[in-house]
Order: structure tokens, then sequence, then C-alpha cells
């Protein structure tokens, strides 16, 4: 008999997960190091709206947020697909953290502004 097809089986969330979001912080100095699969869930993920990673955040640290932001930002500069200008969700680590009255320091901000040529990092499009 030949086994039947559940396409539930195969599909990926389009939502950040928290556990996986902790994964690419800890590769946050080589993203180049991560699975093919993980990095394709962390490249759709790039299109999910501000509400859904900031529910993935609520469980992360401060830290692993932050190494998470230049994950997203130095995999921007070194693979393919995960361009994402004013939408990259480094934005939305440092928008989330300064909702929380957590905001990062000005030597963060300025060592993840030294990785990335996006002028949106890390505060996002002002005019949004």
């Amino acid at each position: 008999m030949i086994g039947q097809w559940d396409p539930s089986a195969t599909t990926t969330s389009n939502q950040p997960e928290t556990k996986t979001l902790l994964l690419l912080a800890q590769h946050s100095a080589e993203p180049t190091k991560v699975d093919d699969e993980t990095l394709q869930r962390a490249i759709l993920w790039i299109k999910s709206p501000a509400t859904q990673w900031e529910k993935a955040f609520a469980d992360i640290s401060d830290d692993a947020l932050l190494q998470l932001s230049f994950f997203y930002v130095r995999a921007e500069m070194k693979l393919s697909g995960f361009e994402a200008g004013a939408s990259s969700p480094a934005i939305y680590v440092f928008r989330y953290l300064k909702s929380q009255g957590r905001k990062p320091s000005k030597d963060i901000v300025k060592a993840l502004k030294a990785e990335t040529d996006n002028r949106f990092i890390p505060h996002g499009d002002v005019l949004s």
C-alpha cells in the first residue's frame, strides 16, 4: 500500500518561532553555518508583520534578541534572500526592546550599523 501525503507535515510556519530564533541567535557570528532548512524558514519570516515577531520575542532574553538582530544583519550582507531593507527583523528587535523600556546602548547600535549598508538599521524607515 502506498502511504498518503500529509501536506501539513511538509509546510513550515510563516510565523517566527522562538526555538528557531534562538538557534539563529547562536549563529549570529557566522550565519553561513546555519542549515539550509532553517535558513529558508528565516528568509520566509522576513515577510512576517511586526506583531508576529513580537509574540516570538516575548520569551527571548535581551542578549539573545540582540544576537538575533546581528544574525539578520550579517545574513543580509552574506546570504542571498535575506535582503530586507526597512522590513529587517533587526529593526523589529530594536523597536520591541524600546517599547519594553530596554533600549540597547549606543555602542550596540554603532556596532550593528558597522555591519551593514542597510540604511534603515536599526530604527527603520522614519517616514513610516
